[in-house]
C-alpha cells in the first residue's frame, strides 16, 4: 500500500471512530486495527465498513475493530503518524478503564487478545519451523541428529518451551508493571534447576513447604504466569505507593521479586496448573466420549467464534493439550475451517463477473489458504452471507472427518498449506481429506449459491 493511500485510509478511519480524542488506545493484529474507545457511541460500524480499503468493522471484546487485511500495518503506522498516538497511549486505557463500558466476557476476551496478539508472530514462525523440520525428516532430507536440525529445532523450543517468558512480558505490558521484572519471574518459573529439584528424590522445600509442579514443568504454562504477573502488578503498585522515593528504585524490584516468586510456586502455580489440567482433561473427556460430535460442534462453530473474537478463549486450550499430551486435536478439528472460508471466497471469485469483487475474493481466498481468514470472512463471505454459511457447513463436515480419524497437530502453528507436516502421524490421511473437503466443497457450494445480483451492489 502506498503512503498516500495509507494516509487517506487512516484519516477516514479515525473520523469514523469518533476522532482522535475518542481513541483511548490502538493496536493491531495480523489483519485488523483494534481500538479501545472512550465512547463507543461516537463510532459508526456501518460508516467505517463502507470506507474503501476496509473489509468490515465490528465491535467485539470491548474493542472497535476495523478489518483491513494484510496491509493493516501500513494503516496502523499512518494513524500513529497522523494522530500522534503511540504504544504509550495504552497507559490511558489503564487509567481510564472504568470509563470504557465493557461486559464481563468482553473484558476476558480483551485480556486474552491483548496478551496473545503480540506473540502471535513468533508462535506462527516457530510453528512453521517445526513443520518444515518435520517435512525434512519425513522425506529423509535431514536427520534429527544432524547439527543443522538440532540448531534450527532449538528455535521452536525457545518459543514453546519458554512460553511463560513471552507471556510474562506481554502480561506486564497489559497490567502496567515492569516487564523486565516479569521476565525474571517467568525465567525462574521455567528454571530446569528448580524443576530438577522438585522432581528429585527428596523434593524441594521453599519456606519450609514442599514444592510441586506439573510433570512437564511450567515451560508451556499459560494461566499460571498470567495470574502471577497480575498479582505482581499489585505488589509493585503497593511498593510505589508506600515506599519513599529515595529507596523506591532499590526496594520495589527487590520486594516484587522476593514476594511474587514464592507466591507463584506455592499458590498460583499449583492451583492454576490444576485448573489448566482440568480444562485439558475436560476437552479430552468430551473428545473421548464422541470425537465425531466434538468435531461437528467445534468445526462448525470455529469461524463463527472467530467473527466475534471468542475463539481466543479456546486457543490456549489447544496449547494446554499439546503440553499435556503432545497432541492438539483442536487444531485438527478447527483447522479445516480456515480452508472452508478460503474456498467460499474462491467460489465467489470464480462466479462473479465483477472485476473488483473477483480480485478481492481471489486475494482473500489465497490468504485464507495460508491460514489468515479475516479477509475472506469480512471482505467477502459475510458481506454476501451465503458464502459464509457454505463455509460453515463444510467446516462442520470436515471437523467430524478429522475427529473420526483422531487427527492431531504434534506442534504449534496455524493451519494452512504450509502446516501439513505438523499433522503427520495418526489420522493424517483423515486430516488431508478434511482439508480438501473444506476447500473444494465450500468453493463448489459458494459457486452454486452466489447470487450475481451482488455484482451490481
Amino acid at each position: 500500500m502506498t503512503q498516500e493511500k495509507a494516509n487517506e485510509l487512516a484519516l477516514a478511519i479515525v473520523e469514523k471512530v469518533g476522532g482522535k480524542e475518542n481513541i483511548a488506545s490502538l493496536t493491531h493484529c495480523a489483519t485488523r486495527l483494534r481500538f479501545k474507545l472512550v465512547d463507543m457511541d461516537k463510532a459508526s460500524k456501518e460508516e467505517a465498513g463502507k470506507i474503501k480499503g476496509v473489509a468490515s468493522a465490528i465491535v467485539s471484546g470491548g474493542q472497535f475493530q476495523v478489518i483491513i487485511g494484510n496491509e493493516v500495518n501500513d494503516v496502523f503506522e499512518a494513524i500513529q503518524a497522523n494522530t500522534g498516538i503511540q504504544g504509550s497511549a495504552l497507559n490511558v486505557v489503564e487509567k481510564d478503564d472504568l470509563k470504557v463500558k465493557s461486559k464481563g466476557m468482553d473484558v476476558v476476551i480483551d485480556l486474552v487478545t491483548s496478551i496473545f496478539t503480540p506473540i502471535l508472530p513468533v508462535l506462527i514462525g516457530a510453528g512453521m519451523i517445526r513443520a518444515l523440520l518435520m517435512l525434512c525428516t519425513q522425506f529423509g532430507w535431514m536427520q534429527a541428529t544432524d547439527g543443522t536440525y538440532i540448531v534450527i529445532n532449538e528455535i521452536y523450543n525457545a518459543v514453546y518451551s519458554f512460553l511463560p517468558v513471552y507471556l510474562a512480558y506481554c502480561s506486564a505490558k497489559r497490567f502496567n508493571c515492569n516487564p523486565m521484572i516479569a521476565v525474571a519471574v517467568a525465567l525462574t518459573m521455567v528454571s530446569s534447576t528448580v524443576l530438577g529439584g522438585i522432581k528429585g528424590e527428596n523434593g524441594l522445600l521453599l519456606l519450609g513447604m514442599k514444592l510441586s509442579a506439573p510433570a512437564q514443568g511450567y515451560g508451556s504454562g499459560i494461566i499460571p504466569i498470567i495470574v502471577t504477573i497480575w498479582f505482581m502488578s499489585y505488589v509493585e503498585k503497593l511498593c510505589t505507593k508506600f515506599i519513599h522515593p529515595v529507596a523506591r528504585n532499590i526496594l520495589t524490584p527487590l520486594l516484587s521479586l522476593i514476594i511474587t516468586v514464592p507466591v507463584m510456586f506455592l499458590v498460583f502455580g499449583p492451583i492454576f496448573s490444576t485448573l489448566q489440567s482440568w480444562l485439558g482433561d475436560g476437552y479430552t473427556a468430551l473428545y473421548n466420549f464422541s470425537p465425531i460430535v466434538t468435531g461437528l460442534i467445534m468445526g462448525g462453530l470455529w469461524q463463527v467464534l472467530v467473527v466475534f473474537g471468542l475463539h481466543w478463549g479456546i486457543v490456549p486450550l489447544g496449547t494446554i493439550n499439546l503440553s499435556l499430551y503432545g497432541r492438539n486435536t483442536i487444531n485438527a478439528i478447527t483447522g479445516p475451517s480456515n480452508w472452508s472460508q478460503a474456498g467460499a471466497a474462491l467460489g465467489v471469485a470464480l462466479k462473479t463477473k465483477n472485476k473488483e469483487i473477483r480480485e478481492t475474493a481471489f486475494s482473500a481466498g489465497l490468504t485464507g489458504v495460508f491460514s489468515i481468514t479475516e479477509p475472506a470472512i469480512y471482505g467477502v463471505n459475510l458481506k454476501y452471507k451465503t458464502p459464509f454459511y457454505c463455509g460453515v457447513v463444510c467446516a462442520t463436515i470436515s471437523g467430524a472427518i478429522a475427529a473420526a480419524g483422531n487427527a492431531a497437530a504434534l506442534a504449534g502453528g496455524p493451519v494452512g498449506i504450509l502446516s501439513f507436516p505438523l499433522f503427520i502421524g495418526e489420522g493424517f490421511a483423515y486430516f488431508c481429506v478434511a482439508m480438501v473437503v473444506s476447500l473444494v466443497g465450500s468453493a463448489v457450494l459458494s459457486y452454486i449459491t452466489y447470487n450475481r445480483k451482488n455484482d451490481e451492489l
